[in-house]
């Protein structure tokens, strides 16, 4: 079913076959792919997508892990580096003590794992994966998760998230991105998620965005806030150029992180 994959296209390559070699390209590329990410981009349900990484880590190409894929040489805890190196970076920007919403994504899966350890921090999120990962850290922070239906990635919205998070107040919100719409709007993976980040983004004194080479880039379906009212974007090497210039169009302070910065 999936022998062509990875090989030279030819006239008998399928759809199935082209989608399935695009996914190893990236994940080749980035060590890691996102399920969210891959079905805005290629045009397919998220369910399709799973479906190919089954199909292609049976054949010894690939190995899940929450959320996606990576590459078979490494762990599933492991990344190309960015993720660790954003959130890192982030870490920085974010006092002790402070009430922090953090969005979906690897980046704020291991900035959630380094704020937890921080006395009088507290977390909200809407997303599963970066609750564990809090909650995880041997000196856990108070973490609350907000949301009512979940997605394939384990990220709750709905209504139910925005009225929860009305009644908070926050400090900061760190967010995660696909891209940036013509009109200089962060891009999410669905109209739910970007309600959610809107919602939280417009609450928070400090709004920074974290940029992964791995998943801004993409195209997603559904806009939320506009960039300009980004305090900083903390962009990893690796992104590719017109997103950064979208990007940097929009007139926030962007921050380059990573080898080549």
């Amino acid at each position: 079913m999936s022998a062509s994959v990875g090989g030279r296209g030819t006239a008998t390559s399928s759809p199935v076959d082209d989608r399935r070699r695009e996914i190893l390209t990236r994940l080749d590329q980035d060590g890691r792919v996102e399920v969210g990410v891959l079905a805005a981009s290629l045009g397919v349900t998220e369910e399709t997508i799973r479906r190919d990484l089954r199909v292609l880590e049976l054949d010894g190409r690939l190995r899940r892990a929450h959320g996606g894929a990576v590459r078979v040489d490494l762990d599933p805890g492991q990344d190309s580096g960015a993720s660790g190196a954003l959130a890192a970076r982030a870490r920085t920007l974010v006092d002790p003590g402070s009430a922090v919403f953090l969005g979906a994504g690897s980046a704020c899966e291991a900035l959630a794992a380094g704020l937890a350890t921080t006395a009088g921090t507290v977390i909200v999120t809407g997303s599963v994966p970066v609750a564990l990962a809090a909650a995880a850290a041997e000196e856990s922070a108070v973490v609350h998760l907000v949301g009512g239906t979940a997605d394939g990635r384990g990220v709750l919205t709905g209504a139910w998230a925005r009225e929860q998070l009305a009644g908070l107040r926050l400090d900061v919100a760190v967010v995660e991105a696909l891209g940036v719409s013509a009109d200089g709007r962060l891009l999410h993976a669905s109209p739910e998620e970007a309600a959610v980040v809107a919602a939280a983004v417009e609450l928070a004194s400090t709004a920074i965005l974290l940029g992964d080479p791995a998943t801004f880039g993409a195209d997603g379906l559904a806009a939320s806030v506009p960039a300009a009212r980004l305090d900083v974007a903390v962009v990893h090497h690796g992104v590719d150029e017109p997103t950064l210039d979208a990007l940097l169009t929009t007139g926030v302070r962007v921050e380059t992180i990573g080898v080549g910065a």
